[in-house]
């Protein structure tokens, strides 16, 4: 069910829990499912560190996560869904990066069949 929701969508918003290691681990393999799925490298996605709110909580590092977006080559925002930090800020991110996906023409390979 989810490869039909991953097939059909054109942005994507992976988020974590930055209290939860496991949730961190867990993420690798949704964007190893995204990528096989949707065919592509790269494809626009957003990273989430969410209940940035709960840092005396907190197991995964800012570092760490933005180290993972920049090999992921995607935006990191933090946020709190109970206080909305950031929340609007996600999507307007996942909004853009999906408008610069489609703006961009897609690349010719040298060959064509006639």
């Amino acid at each position: 069910m989810r490869d039909l929701y991953i097939k059909n969508g054109q942005g994507f918003v992976v988020l974590f829990s930055v209290t939860s290691m496991q949730t961190f681990r867990d993420i690798q393999q949704l964007r190893e499912q995204i990528s096989r799925v949707k065919n592509q490298p790269r494809c626009p996605i957003v990273l989430v560190g969410n209940k940035a709110d709960l840092a005396e909580l907190r197991q995964v590092s800012g570092q760490d996560a933005l180290a993972l977006a920049e090999q992921w080559g995607c935006a990191y925002l933090e946020t709190s869904a109970k206080t909305g930090h950031n929340v609007e800020e996600v999507f307007l991110e996942v909004v853009n990066e999906m408008t610069a996906a489609a703006a961009k023409p897609p690349s010719r390979g040298c060959c064509r069949l006639m």
